[in-house]
């Protein structure tokens, strides 16, 4: 009896070796103990240099009359409360009105905030690191959101931006998306940090790194640099009746070399 006892505690003990040795190299078992890595765009991001966690969504928010939305607070998440307040803290566009967020695929919901207060939502929606859109929830109309795409850690900060066009007639008048009866004889463009030196040749200058459209019948005789500005003076006529656009040239140039990041401002003029 003790070795038939003993025979089949030998066989019992063999089996539940090879049951638990069978369920170990099991491959769906396997792979749910030990899950294979996804590679989702990290291929792409090795070959740029980047990994995805370095890389960095960047864009720049414009309010309706073309000013850059300056020290605006991205929240993460989303709200859909215009009444509230929020005190989180979050990610503050800089002085060209430029955000950098840490880089993530799929939808990324953001509430922002001006003054303290509610402003607008809008989410992300990342495809790939060349491919990024928006949708936004109670953006004011003729708000914007430019120049979406993917930076590395150490070009943070490295835009050079126009953060607003204007000409004073008693006071500072936007020229974006805006309609006016007075020609703009002077016009300031004012930008994140120091612009280069004009050349002396202003229509060449002209055709080059600031295009009207349709061009002053009259138009612009001295272009100078004072600090963070361009002053564009001695406009004497415009097409009247007319829409007109404004496009600022990557040509125009930092005074540390930076390129202009490009972009249209568009009026409608009569007279």
């Amino acid at each position: 009896m003790n070795q038939k006892y003993s025979f089949l505690f030998r066989l019992i003990s063999f089996s539940l070796l090879s049951f638990n040795l069978n369920c170990y190299f099991n491959p769906i078992i396997n792979s749910i103990l030990a899950p294979p890595e996804s590679k989702d765009n990290n291929s792409f991001l090795g070959l740029l240099g980047f990994s995805g966690q370095s890389l960095l969504i960047t864009g720049q928010i414009r309010e309706p009359n073309g000013v850059a939305g300056v020290g605006l607070v991205l929240v993460p998440g989303k709200s859909f409360a215009p009444q509230s307040k929020s005190t989180n803290s979050g990610y503050v566009t800089d002085n060209g009105g430029r955000f950098y967020i840490p880089f993530q695929m799929g939808s990324i919901p953001f509430t922002v905030n001006k003054n303290g207060s509610y402003f607008f939502e809008f989410s992300l929606e990342v495809l790939g690191p060349q491919n990024i859109g928006f949708t936004t929830y109670g953006m004011p109309p003729g708000m914007e959101i430019l120049g979406l795409g993917t930076v590395g850690p150490n070009e943070q900060g490295n835009f050079f931006e126009l953060v607003q066009a204007y000409f004073i007639n008693g006071s500072q008048l936007s020229l974006h998306q805006t309609n006016f009866g007075i020609t703009p004889s002077t016009i300031y463009l004012e930008f994140n940090e120091s612009p280069a030196t004009v050349e002396t040749d202003i229509i060449t200058w002209m055709q080059n790194y600031v295009v009207f459209t349709p061009a002053p019948i009259a138009g612009y005789t001295s272009v100078t640099v004072s600090g963070n500005k361009i002053i564009m003076s001695g406009c004497e006529q415009l097409t009247s009746n007319t829409q007109h656009t404004i496009d600022f040239t990557s040509n125009i140039k930092s005074a540390s070399g930076k390129s202009l990041s490009p972009t249209r401002y568009s009026f409608y003029f009569s007279l």
